[in-house]
């Protein structure tokens, strides 16, 4: 505690030292420093907001806000009041306690109005209430899609009667909101026709109606949402082969010539009758005996007098058999009887969907680019030839059915697409080049910032002029004999580093030492000596 003192007791004498201005400007910077902090400290501590719920009605928005409110959960609203925000610690806990209020409803009353049923509410109340209920009921579960962003159903319920003997039918009508991004399928939309006829009794499938915001009709009759969507799924089956015969025909031909050196497009015609036959083939020549009957009879002797006793004297033969009584006679009988089988054969034969009638099919082949700058160079026919070949192999080419190939050499404009490379390139480059000069200024400004503002600051803040006592003060002699008294230091000095020099060099060299003072000493004789 004593050396803080201390510290602080230096620091107020240091800034009784230093001058006005000194003082003021040290004094703003430390405020600002302060302030800093302080600043920064209630950014630190100021709640994390996390999404609650968003995209909610009126009544759920303002159902919600009065529980927080009640709860002191702190919260912000944004998008017009249908976002709500809260401290992401608590998300979870207050969308659990939402949850178990019922909230958000969804705008829509469900079943959960029968909950408070007052008393004395009358039988049109009832009636009233439970339509209510259902059409909001149904606009939750269609709300659940995952393509549906909002939904109103409205329900005309028959009445039952006594006196009718024909049930009335009923009526509905949704209204959908389909998500940004989303689309709803013919089947899809079907479905939600379905559902709808399907919760209430008494309404049928071909009374409910289905339309979007902009009042589209997405279904009506049910004979011609049916008719719509076996067309829309056959026009799809039909864009579907064609792409198919078109992406492997690029797919073969790219890998030799290269990408994006080959168009091709396929017109397919194809055939959705749906037929059942049943065909019964008989064969005469293979014919076989079923069943065989064979009867014969024989009579022989003659004729008992009185003629033959029994039922057989009655029948008139018109043949005396052997002629008169007395006389001897012979009778012979043969019956045989064949049943013939032929053979059958029987076949029931459907006709499989979307068969390939006709193909149409057309291909664009590049050149090839030669020399610098690359100049176009046309395909041999040989070549052509064998892509022909090759393209009649990919979609499986009859000639009876009446396919029809065309496979043509021709010379790309790829002028937009060098414009589009160069324009990207140029874009890349001035982005890079923004990129790198920001920083470049930001590091520039740093550095500026700080030796020409913070250290110039610091440096004065922190220099003080020491002022000489006038007896400390020295004469001009004194000055002189000073300066006199250096320069003769500094000769010396140098005398001492030049020996120095001098005796390195002869203990590194002395050859050389040695060759260096006799040439002096040649010089330096008399030449008549």
């Amino acid at each position: 505690m004593e050396r803080l003192l201390e510290i602080i007791r230096q620091m107020g004498d240091r800034l009784g030292e230093l001058s006005p201005a000194k003082r003021a400007a040290v004094l703003s910077l430390v405020a600002v420093g302060i302030g800093s902090l302080f600043v920064m400290s209630l950014w630190m501590q100021a709640p994390d907001f996390q999404l609650l719920y968003a995209n909610l009605s009126q009544e759920d928005a303002g159902a919600i806000v009065e529980r927080l409110k009640t709860q002191k959960v702190p919260y912000e609203l944004s998008n017009e009041g249908r976002t709500i925000r809260v401290p992401a610690d608590k998300v979870y806990e207050v969308r659990l306690q939402m949850a178990s209020e019922g909230l958000p409803g969804g705008g829509e009353v469900g079943l959960e109005i029968f909950e408070e049923t007052a008393l004395g509410m009358t039988d049109f109340i009832q009636k009233l209430n439970y339509q209510r209920a259902l059409q909001g009921e149904l606009a939750r579960t269609i709300k659940s899609l995952n393509s549906v962003d909002s939904a109103r159903v409205h329900l005309v319920i028959p009445k039952e009667t006594l006196f009718i003997r024909k049930k009335p039918e009923g009526k509905a009508a949704v209204t959908l909101k389909v998500r940004a991004g989303k689309t709803l399928t013919e089947q899809q939309i079907q479905g939600i026709v379905h559902l709808v006829s399907a919760s209430v009794d008494g309404i049928n499938s071909s009374k409910v109606v289905v339309i979007d915001l902009k009042g589209n009709l997405l279904s009506g009759a049910q004979e011609a949402s049916r008719d719509a969507m076996v067309s829309a799924s056959n026009y799809q089956h039909k864009k579907r082969v064609e792409k198919e015969l078109e992406s492997d025909i690029v797919k073969m031909l790219e890998d030799a010539l290269g990408e994006g050196n080959i168009i091709a497009r396929v017109s397919a015609e194809l055939d959705f009758e749906k037929v059942d036959r049943t065909e019964e083939t008989y064969d005469p020549d293979s014919q076989v005996v079923r069943s065989e009957q064979s009867q014969t009879e024989a009579t022989q002797g003659a004729v008992p007098p009185g003629g033959i006793t029994g039922v057989q004297a009655l029948v008139p033969t018109g043949d005396t058999q052997g002629g008169v009584e007395g006389q001897p006679a012979t009778r012979n009988k043969a019956n045989q009887v064949f049943n013939y089988e032929i053979n059958k054969v029987v076949r029931h034969v459907s006709k499989p969907l979307g068969e390939i009638i006709r193909l149409s099919v057309a291909v664009l082949i590049d050149g090839t680019y030669t020399g610098d700058p690359p100049a176009y160079q046309p395909r041999e026919q040989a070549d052509m030839d064998k892509y022909v070949q090759i393209v009649q192999s990919t979609v499986g080419f009859n000639q009876d059915r009446g396919d029809q190939i065309q496979v043509e050499n021709v010379q790309f404009d790829r002028t937009a697409l060098e414009e589009q490379k160069d324009s990207l390139a140029r874009s890349e480059l001035i982005d890079q080049g923004v990129l790198v000069a920001k920083y470049l200024l930001g590091a520039i400004f740093i550095v500026l910032f700080f030796s020409r503002v913070i250290r110039p600051i610091m440096s004065w803040m922190t220099t003080t002029v020491e002022v000489m006592p006038q007896e400390a003060q020295l004469s001009a002699d004194e000055l002189a004999a000073s300066e006199e008294e250096r320069k003769r230091i500094e000769g010396v000095t140098e005398a001492a580093d030049v020996q120095k020099t001098i005796s390195d060099f002869v203990e590194n060299d002395p050859k050389l030492t040695a060759g260096i003072v006799r040439r002096w000493m040649k010089e330096k004789t008399p030449t008549g000596a």
